[in-house]
Order: structure tokens, then sequence, then C-alpha cells
């Protein structure tokens, strides 16, 4: 095996909790675009918003917003509110990537969600391309598991409407938009149990 396709199996491998998580979580969300959004094909919106919205807080909370055809100043005023935190994973990350080229290095820094910069510092890889291939991979498989998720999500919903009534599937959508909730509470939980761990 070449050295592109090692570092590619050790980000697919470091990879595999994040494709449980995005996939499942990224499934709920589709499903709430497809339930809620009141969008024509909603798979598609499904796929453009995971692909440019790469964070699960912003894919769950722009549902309404795009129900509610709200105007582009009150998105971007959300996105910036929900995503801010990531601007410093970014800023912590530049003397890293220093030598990527331009639009690789804002492709990486789109994609500094909280798995990929947990990920991405605990990496030990010491050679400065090495890194930069690991993580361009890292975040291209992760990617691919959200935009997988999500766009799922909105096909099944897509699929149900047509044997269904769209009441009914707003009916079954609801309490969606606490998986999200749940989430944070069981990562607040295991942290707090890790911590108080190490404490003993």
């Amino acid at each position: 095996m070449n050295i592109n396709g090692k570092i590619f199996r050790r980000a697919f491998i470091d990879s595999l909790p994040v494709l449980m998580g995005y996939t499942t979580m990224g499934f709920a969300a589709g499903v709430l675009m497809g339930a809620k959004a009141d969008v024509p094909f909603s798979p598609l919106w499904g796929f453009l918003t995971a692909a440019a919205f790469v964070s699960g807080t912003l894919s769950f909370a722009i549902v309404p917003l795009v129900a509610q055809s709200a105007s582009l100043a009150t998105v971007a005023t959300i996105t910036l509110m929900i995503n801010f935190r990531y601007a410093f994973y970014g800023i912590s990350m530049l003397s890293r990537w220093k030598t990527v080229p331009f639009f690789k290095k804002l492709f990486l820094i789109h994609m500094l969600t909280d798995e990929n910069y947990a990920l991405e510092t605990a990496c030990k890889i010491r050679n400065d391309a090495l890194y930069i291939k690991y993580c361009t991979f890292l975040s291209a498989l992760n990617l691919s598991y959200w935009v997988a998720g999500v766009t799922s999500g909105s096909l099944v919903v897509y699929f149900l409407e047509k044997a269904l009534s769209p009441e009914k599937i707003k009916a079954a959508a609801q309490g969606v938009e606490f998986a999200m909730v749940a989430l944070f509470l069981v990562i607040f939980t295991d942290q707090m149990k890790g911590f108080f761990g190490r404490g003993k």
C-alpha cells in the first residue's frame, strides 16, 4: 500500500465513530427537512444544506427558517451565531496549514466541525505534508457521511409522502428536533464521567 493509501486508511478508521454519528443525526435532520421545511423536492434541499452547512445544530435550525422564507440576512446572522466558535478552530490550525493552497485551506477550515477538530488535533502525524493529506481525507470522508445522512432522510420522507398525507408525515416527525438536544446531553454526560473518573 502506498503512502496515500496508508494515510487514507488511517483517516477512514479514525472517522468511523463520526460515520455512526453523522449518518444517524444527518438522517434525523433530513427527515425534519423533508417533513417540515415545505420546499419542493426536499432531497435536493437536504443535499445542498448538508453540503453548505456542515453543522448539526445549523441543519436543524435552518428548517424553520426555510419554511418561513426567512431573509438571507436572518439566515446569515443565525449561521454566524451558531458557528462562531469554528472561527477559533480555524485560527488555531493556521500555523499547521500555512503551506496549504488557498482554496484547499478554505475547505479545511469550512470542515472544522467539533469532530474534525478533535481528530485533527489528536493526530500524531508530524510530517506537515502527510498531516495535510490526513486532514483532507478526514474532511472529505466526514462531509460525505453528513451529506449521505441528510439526503437519505429527506429522500425517505419524499417517497413516504407519495403514500401518506403531509399531515401524517409532519405528525410522525414531531420530536425529531429533540435528537440534537439528546446528542448534546449524551456527549456532556460522557465528558463529565471522564472528567470525574480521572479525578479518582
